[in-house]
């Protein structure tokens, strides 16, 4: 296997030294150590031998980071893009097996269960998802149409499931989440998102007239409260500013 170009993970700009350093190590171990990255990937659990890909998951290859939550809490950003070049490279491993037909693109608000929902689907669905990649990953950035083109050149259909939950819901699990693991997510992150999966979404259906896709609404975390549907609008949470002025209005209250 050819090794990622360290040129192409590109640095983030840190000015504290302890990070520049931190990320420096992990782009060497990536660009370095590409192979053995991806076979410790497939060998964890919840990659299911490689055919669910998510670059979060992917950071569990930094043994650093795997072993230390006070690592994770300081060190989260310095090995993202790391994980993400070895995330893009496992997707084209497992996009190019010809026994694989259809590719599940898995998108939403940071804490807002995708995770979850892809291990339940693995438990509950097995037999359904036989044949099947499932890419968890952002929509709001282009970088999704080269994936899409990708499983569409090889043969295999694409489609997209987006979980929708509130606001304050998202902002509780992911406090949560960053007390029991360490992988916290700053205000500027949460509401970017919020504010540009509307317009990813309905761009998304524009160019790939064909693509199938699903959102599911949650006020809860309980998956019997899920409300299922393909009305592009239930995304629409408004603009940057009304987001960010919600966001510092629950922050108060949570």
């Amino acid at each position: 296997m050819e090794n990622i170009c360290i040129d192409n993970i590109w640095k983030r700009g840190f000015e504290d030294p302890d990070m520049i350093k931190e990320e420096e190590e992990t782009r060497i171990e990536t660009s370095t150590n590409t192979e053995k990255c991806i076979k410790k990937y497939k060998e964890l659990e919840q990659s299911r031998d490689g055919k669910y890909i998510s670059s979060d998951l992917m950071k569990l290859v930094f043994e650093k980071y795997a072993n230390d939550i006070e690592y994770r809490r300081k060190y989260n950003l310095a090995v993202s893009n790391s994980a993400a070049c070895l995330a893009n490279k496992a997707f084209r491993i497992a996009i190019s097996n010809p026994d694989v037909k259809h590719c599940i693109f898995v998108a939403g608000a940071y804490g807002s269960g995708k995770s979850f929902l892809i291990q339940s689907l693995y438990e509950k669905n097995k037999d359904e998802l036989e044949g099947s990649v499932v890419y968890e990953g952002s929509i709001t950035s282009k970088a999704i149409d080269e994936k899409i083109d990708t499983a569409i050149e090889n043969g295999v259909i694409p489609s997209i499931i987006v979980l929708n939950p509130t606001l304050e819901l998202s902002m509780k699990n992911i406090k949560k989440r960053a007390k029991r693991i360490g992988r916290d997510v700053t205000k500027k992150d949460c509401v970017y998102v919020y504010a540009n999966i509307y317009d990813a979404l309905k761009r998304l259906k524009e160019k790939y007239k064909d693509i199938s896709f699903v959102i599911y609404n949650k006020q809860t975390n309980i998956p019997t409260d899920l409300e299922v549907s393909t009305n592009v609008e239930d995304l629409n949470h408004g603009s940057y500013d009304e987001i960010s002025k919600e966001y510092d209005e629950i922050i108060k209250r949570i």
